[in-house]
């Protein structure tokens, strides 16, 4: 067999080669005889100065590059094997790795010199370097076993591992794709990825390599331009690479980039069936192979994806294909016996192309590079075999099929355990020798945890098992410890043969004799807990919550608990004293329930810390594909939590304001499909539209797992599919409960996040948003911006819920600190959406409300209610995961609202909407809705109990600053919205629709019942306002307005909201003509006979300059506001003096009192009617007629914004100088107050105006 050397030497010594072009670089080009003169100098150079020779090693220390390659075959010529060094290897890395590997040189250059070690011997190649040592002899006796490369790949541990790799195994895989697809004389191949692996092939046949520089491989428009320019036509991408350029380039610029393209090699992730699609779809004229490749075994098998994809199989992945032909496969059960065809079994390969071994790694080599067994080797043909530790089985054809990893993972009360990792960490204690953890129980069974141990001193198990307790969740901690003085072996492998273990002795095998019951009312009680939790025996010390317990067996103990000892223990006293120990000292007096065990929340985060550090080379690439702008709008994005409140409205967002796709990982729960969980909580949410069907099924993908498992509780071919199809993840998934402890949340809140950070690790770097929560702050802290250093006052920490998302959101930003890229979002009270006005059911404020409502009673609090649209959130999270992500990486953003109402302030407005509330003391209402009994208070009542307990609660909230989201929100020129009078009516309507809570009920001793009232002018603003308030005060409101429509829908949500609608009448009418006002009171008196109460509301009002002329706006106001309110007004006087009872209201203005520049018309219409009504009141004084002029300054209504004449309104117009004007409720309240008042009483005049605006 050749060497690499060999192979060039051929090219070198074909003279119809010899003016081949073979490198390009961005600075020149070399042909054969060049690069053979240049490399032979150098090689000779390293000889001759460096004793670079035969098992020495030249480390390659620089960008990719034409002095890359030239230093590669120097190396290789001189007798050396090459050892590439990545610059982006950190400091301490580098260090460690050229003191493990000792080369005889490093070849770098000046940009990267400066960081190596100061005594590392160092080729530098400077500008026009040049080196003449022609007249060095060359060595000719390298051989195929002799040491070419030495790579390093990550470990198990931490620590990268060298791989020592000979000539044999490279010219195998190079003459193979030789033979299998050749070259043709035009072709020219790009390089970057898979650099030293590639960069030799074409230039062995005469073929141009063009490096491609490494600020350009990960950047897909230049890349393009790159393949473009140098009519490249063949490439390897990784299917990640790949991805990002099909992303991110336009159709026909990927079809002029890649015209010259023949063949396209994917390899280094798996090929997924929906990436290649895409690519045959773009590039159907080449040709499309996969690589198996291992960097222990170089390639092992190769697949034409071509054929594949016309055969159109349904599934996941594209497959690995044929196994080479010189390379051997082994397919072993676990006694290293091989398994018939079609069977899975662990893969080993074996033949030419094995690594040597690893760098110093002696008990690693003997673990992985095994003996082949010896009745396989004659048939082989080789002795050493590499174990893969993959999972697979070959086909008849010698097809390879890869079906994962060979992990021994079972199902513990859900949660995937793996017992490798039980038994690593229990070799890790001084004490024991050796081990072994197996599940005990059947299929379909409540399976078990048995770890058997030999000891080398005397332990016992409840010493192991609290050790455990402090390194793995409790569903991995073994519940049977057995002891044995030796493990069963198989003699053949000397693996431990763990059919031949024991079985576990039920009694014996638990817990020692001291940690047994033993006061009858411990026993009583272990009878109940080992009843309810299904164990046979347990330790008396052992938690509640560790033994498996849930919120449903909690309840079912303490009913249990109760009947038997007569005795009341609350879901908090379980969480105070969860051992059986510690419950029965309290039912036997001798303690009192206490406080909440403490959590050590430094030891949380560091036990379940994600440590491993992200691959340079992933994360360089992510951040390149990141530079192009809609990098995510079109990504594959996973998203957690999607089954709650605030996931809904991310799902939504997403699928409507971008063109991501989403996988939604669901936990199924009683057998109910995942799908229609999803569509249940869109529903739910108020978010389901007609559109929304189709939508799901194109973009959305419901897959069934659970974050708290071991791979989100996917199978291991779909978790390794998901590792490189997805792109972002948004992680919103939390256990919210605030009254249960940290050990009780901890599943979903930490592990599952833990593991949701495992997932962004894998594989190729996915950006993590993490919803975090203001609770991660203690209460009564003020002013707390996004950088505060939380951890200063974590020990205030004192509820489950914000020790476990505070655990969280550590976990996080410390994978973040390591490279992860990832924004964090803590959100504060969530509110319904300004739309669909639907509300978390769990929410505390929105149960505060419905208690307020359901009672008739409200607590006087010092409290200012933060609350956020959800609407919003959603907009703001999907606006960064979409389109703004590189700007905000590394940033805390605080979605939590400055400005928020006060409490009573809500009260008022509900009262103001029509409930008849009364306030009552804080502590009082407390006190009695916490001991009411009344169904419909169950869920706020747990609340007020184990939370609130007292009104010192509601001012003891913590207040946040927003400078991060702030600085964002300026910059969108989006305001943070702010919860109003107007918006909180809103939602009580939409609440009022969704019978969530009840209409608002008639109040006694209304003092309009049953009076007539006719409101002109009622279709919009301060005329709607009034004719609202009249008809909550028990009037029969008669609404008048040229717009019908708009009537009829404020009549209907009136009848809605309680009001009857016998009481109600609409009519259409413009009061400037006199046939529309006459039928009107005629329609008026057909249906009650009579008019009480006449309100003159109709009016316009426009700015104009007198200089302007703007004379059909001025008739236009004379003629409503003096016509209008005279022909309406003289229509009714004749009814009223013959009822010999009435009362007219004329909504004039502070200008009927003043006359207003650029106001001149209307403030003279206004006159007009204090005067008019002036002298009715004094005529009409003997009929008993009541004549009231409200006289309202600045209003919040559509009004003054008629107006056409700019430069008055700009001039002129002082409702917008920013001081707090009125609002059409507080005239309304104002028309009350005046028909309201006793017979005897007459309210003549109400000048109201905006306090900092008089007249």
């Amino acid at each position: 067999m050749a060497t690499l050397v060999d192979l060039f030497n051929q090219l070198v010594g074909d003279p119809t080669k010899k003016d081949n072009v073979v490198l390009q670089d961005i600075t020149r080009t070399w042909t054969v005889a060049e690069l053979d003169k240049v490399t032979y100098n150098l090689a000779a150079h390293f000889k001759s100065k460096f004793d670079c020779k035969k098992g020495s090693c030249v480390a390659l220390y620089m960008n990719k590059s034409a002095e890359y390659v030239i230093s590669y075959i120097a190396t290789l010529r001189a007798g050396g094997a090459y050892l590439p060094l990545d610059i982006s290897y950190p400091e301490n890395l580098l260090t460690s790795v050229l003191d493990e590997v000792v080369p005889a040189v490093v070849a770098t250059t000046p940009q990267h010199v400066s960081k190596l070690p100061e005594q590392t011997p160092r080729f530098v190649f400077e500008n026009n370097w040049s080196i003449d040592d022609s007249k060095v002899a060359l060595p000719d006796d390298i051989t195929p076993d002799d040491k070419a490369y030495i790579v390093y790949s990550s470990g198990t541990t931490g620590k990268p591992k060298g791989i020592v790799c000979p000539h044999r195994g490279a010219v195998v895989s190079y003459q193979y794709r030789f033979e299998n697809y050749p070259y043709q004389e035009d072709d020219v191949v790009a390089c970057n990825v898979f650099f030293v692996w590639e960069l030799l092939r074409p230039i062995l046949k005469g073929i141009k390599l063009v490096v491609i520089p490494d600020d350009v491989i990960y950047d897909p428009a230049p890349l393009c331009e790159f393949l473009k320019k140098h009519n490249v036509t063949r490439m390897l991408f990784t299917p990640s690479l790949m991805e990002t350029v099909l992303d991110t380039q336009k159709s026909g610029y990927l079809k002029e980039s890649f015209k010259k393209f023949r063949v396209i090699h994917l390899c280094g992730e798996v090929v997924t069936t929906n990436l290649l699609s895409r690519i045959m779809n773009h590039f159907s004229h080449c040709t499309i192979v996969n690589l198996y490749s291992i960097s222990e075994t170089h390639d092992v098998a190769v697949a034409d994806l071509n054929d594949f994809f016309k055969k159109n199989e349904p599934r996941k992945f594209a497959p690995v294909g044929k196994v080479l032909p010189s390379v051997k496969v082994l397919i072993l059960d676990q006694n290293q016996r091989r398994v018939p065809i079609g069977v899975p079994g662990e893969i080993f390969v074996c033949g030419p192309t094995l690594a040597l071994g690893y760098l110093n790694r002696p008990e690693l080599n003997k673990n992985r590079f095994l003996e082949v067994p010896s009745e396989y080797q004659n048939e082989l043909g080789c002795t050493r075999m590499y174990r893969t530790g993959d999972w697979g089985y070959v086909l008849p054809n010698s097809v390879l099929e890869i079906c994962g990893r060979v992990d021994t993972l079972v199902r513990i009360r859900g949660y995937g355990v793996e017992l490798q990792a039980i038994e690593a960490t229990l070799l890790k204690f001084p004490y024991v020798k050796s081990c072994a953890v197996e599940s005990i129980g059947q299929e379909g069974e409540d399976k078990q945890l048995a770890a058997y141990i030999v000891l080398k001193e005397n332990v016992s198990r409840k010493s192991i098992r609290a050790e455990l307790k402090r390194l793995l969740p409790f569903y991995m901690v073994p519940h049977f410890f057995v002891f044995m003085e030796k493990l069963p072996v198989v003699a053949a492998s000397s693996k431990i043969d763990r059919k031949a273990l024991p079985d576990v002795e039920f009694e014996r095998d638990v817990v020692e004799t001291e940690a047994l019951p033993q006061t009858p009312t411990e026993k009583k009680l272990a009878a109940i807990w080992a009843d309810v939790l299904q164990h046979s025996t347990l330790d008396i010390q052992e938690s509640f919550f560790d033994l498996g317990g849930h919120s449903l067996m909690a309840a079912r103990l303490l009913n249990r608990v109760t009947e038997e000892f007569n005795v009341k223990f609350t879901t908090r006293d379980l969480f105070s004293a969860p051992t059986v120990y510690e419950m029965a000292r309290i039912i036997d007096g001798v303690d009192h329930v206490s406080p909440e065990h403490s959590v050590n929340l430094d030891y949380q985060i560091e036990t379940h810390d994600v440590k491993d550090n992200i691959m340079d080379l992933h994360l360089r690439a992510f951040w390149r594909s990141t530079e192009w702008g809609n990098r995510f709008f079109r990504s594959n994005i996973l998203l957690t939590g999607v089954t709650g409140f605030l996931g809904a409205h991310f799902l939504y967002e997403i699928l409507v304001n971008s063109q991501a796709n989403v996988v939604c990982v669901v936990r199924e729960v009683s057998g109910e499909p995942v799908e229609d969980r999803v569509k249940f909580s869109l529903k739910k949410s108020g978010l389901w539209t007609n559109s929304m069907p189709e939508i799901i099924r194109e973009r959305v993908r419901v897959v069934s797992g659970d974050i708290a498992l071991i791979k989100l509780g996917l199978s291991e071919e779909h978790y390794h599919f998901l590792t490189y199809d997805i792109d972002v993840v948004v992680h919103s998934a939390a256990y919210v409960n605030l009254i249960y402890p940290y050990q009780a949340l901890h599943g979903i809140n930490v592990l599952g996040t833990r593991n949701v950070l495992d997932f962004c690790h894998q594989n190729k770097v996915k950006p993590l948003h993490y919803i975090s929560t203001d609770a991660v702050i203690p209460q009564n802290l003020h002013d707390i911006d996004e950088n505060f250093d939380i951890s200063k006052v974590k020990e205030k920490l004192s509820d489950g819920y914000s020790q476990s998302k505070y655990v969280a959101e550590n976990l996080v930003r410390r994978s973040m600190d390591r490279g992860l890229p990832g924004i964090i979002y803590r959100l504060g009270n969530q509110a319904a959406s300004s739309k669909a006005a639907i509300w978390n059911e769990q929410d505390f404020t929105y149960l505060m409300l419905k208690a307020v409502i359901h009672t008739g009673a409200a607590p006087n609090l010092d409290w200012t209610v933060e609350v956020t649209n959800v609407d919003f959130t959603s907009k703001f999270v999907n606006h960064l995961i979409t389109k703004e992500f590189c700007e905000n990486v590394d940033k805390t953003f605080h979605l939590t609202n400055s400005v928020g109402p006060k409490w009573n302030d809500i009260i008022n407005w509900l009262i103001e909407y029509g409930y008849d509330l009364q306030f009552v003391e804080g502590n009082v209402w407390i006190e009695q809705v916490s001991t009411s009994t009344d169904p419909a208070l169950q869920q706020i009542q747990k609340l007020l109990q184990l939370m609130v307990r007292d009104e010192s609660f509601f001012r003891t909230q913590s207040t946040y600053l927003r400078s991060n989201t702030d600085s964002l929100l300026s910059t969108l020129k989006w305001k943070y919205p702010t919860l109003d009078k107007k918006l909180f009516h809103h939602w009580v309507r939409r609440l009022v629709e969704q019978k969530a809570i009840a209409k608002p009920r008639p109040k006694s001793g209304m003092t309009l019942l049953n009076k007539v009232c006719v409101v002109t002018g009622a279709s919009e603003g301060i005329g709607e306002a009034i004719a609202r308030y009249l008809a909550r005060e028990g009037g029969k409101v008669v609404l008048l307005a040229r717009q019908l429509e708009k009537l009829e829908k404020i009549v209907a949500d009136l009848v809605f909201n309680g009001i009857s609608e016998s009481s109600l009448m609409a009519l259409k009418c413009d009061v400037t003509n006199e046939q529309n006002v006459t039928s009107a009171v005629e329609s008026v008196i057909n249906e009650y006979n009579k008019i009480d109460v006449l309100v003159n509301c109709a009016g316009c009002m426009y700015y104009c300059m007198a200089k302007n002329g703007y004379t059909d706006e001025w008739k236009r106001q004379i003629d409503v506001n003096c016509h209008g309110t005279t022909l309406v007004t003289s229509s009714v006087i004749p009814i009223m003096i013959k009822q010999n009872l009435g009362h007219i209201v004329n909504i004039t203005s502070d200008a009927g009192k003043r006359g207003f520049a650029g106001l001149a018309v209307y403030s003279g219409s206004k006159f007009y009617i204090e005067g008019f009504v002036q002298a009715l009141r004094q005529e009409l004084v003997e009929y008993n007629i009541k004549f009231t002029n409200i006289q309202p300054g600045d209003v919040s209504t559509k009004l003054a914004g008629r107006s056409t004449d700019k430069e008055a309104s700009e001039k002129y117009d002082f409702s917008k100088a920013g001081h707090k004007i009125l609002d059409p409720e507080d005239v309304a309240k104002a028309v009350v107050f005046a028909v309201g008042q006793s017979k005897h009483v007459a309210v003549n005049e109400l000048l109201i105006e905006p306090q900092q605006a008089p007249i």
